[in-house]
């Protein structure tokens, strides 16, 4: 469960957020007393941490060695995707294969019979030299590229590193990045030397509140509105209304096709 910020760190950050800008990571970790974000050293400029790990951070469910759930990487270009990833590799990252669900219900019942869907990557066939071309390249039904890979750091933990080349055709890249995400307390993004913030981020999560800003795929996001609810942040009702709706209105869609 997130933790509810005191009044002395409250009033500390107001003047920081009143002002606009991107505040310096050592400013966020002084005032809220926060730990240094494992693999920091992997971002940059060009590459940055956001989402869900940088809320948990934010909300202190990282101390004490806790420390659960993925690490997601975003690139703002294909040479930025790959020097991180040459990065990881040298510094003894090794490459994810785990099994991929395609949906739910998979992994539902890949639980339940107990499956470990890290298992091929503990095997010998997962040794990989720095210079070693890796599977990367994912295309869509419509026509949308995706650059991915996912990997294990010498701790444990899993990280998703991706390039997304249609969020940066124009604008600013952080900022298109940024927009793309679906829920306004997941917008918390960390470069090498500051924490930035959607329009919304601040206020929700000083709240405790969540709200859709990009759904592109409602399913997910239903579900993802279900997680932030059980750790205490709770969706406004028209967000409820929008994120359900569309949900409900493409299974009857896909329904109606399949007829």
């Amino acid at each position: 469960m997130a933790r509810q910020l005191t009044s002395t760190e409250e009033k500390e950050l107001r003047p920081l957020l009143e002002a606009g800008a991107p505040i310096p990571i050592s400013e966020v970790r002084r005032i809220l007393g926060l730990g240094e974000m494992p693999h920091a050293h992997l971002l940059a400029e060009d590459t940055w941490l956001l989402g869900g790990r940088v809320l948990r951070w934010l909300s202190g469910e990282m101390r004490g060695g806790r420390d659960s759930g993925d690490y997601d990487l975003f690139c703002a270009s294909v040479a930025a995707f790959e020097r991180t990833a040459r990065r990881m590799l040298e510094s003894g990252y090794k490459p994810c294969r785990g099994r991929a669900y395609a949906n739910l219900g998979q992994w539902l019942v890949g639980t339940a019979l107990g499956r470990d869907a890290h298992a091929r990557c503990v095997s010998d066939e997962n040794r990989v030299t720095p210079g070693q071309e890796l599977p990367r390249l994912r295309r869509f039904s419509d026509g949308s590229e995706m650059y991915v890979l996912q990997f294990h750091s010498p701790e444990g933990h899993t990280l998703q590193l991706v390039h997304l080349p249609s969020l940066f055709r124009e604008g600013v890249p952080l900022r298109n990045q940024m927009a793309f995400t679906d829920l306004s307390i997941c917008q918390f993004t960390l470069d090498d030397r500051h924490l930035y913030a959607g329009p919304h981020s601040w206020g929700d999560f000083l709240d405790r509140r969540v709200r859709v800003v990009e759904m592109a795929r409602p399913h997910r996001t239903a579900l993802r509105l279900i997680k932030y609810g059980l750790r205490g942040f709770r969706p406004y009702v028209s967000t409820v209304g929008t994120v359900y709706g569309a949900w409900f209105a493409e299974a009857f869609g896909r329904r109606q096709s399949a007829r």
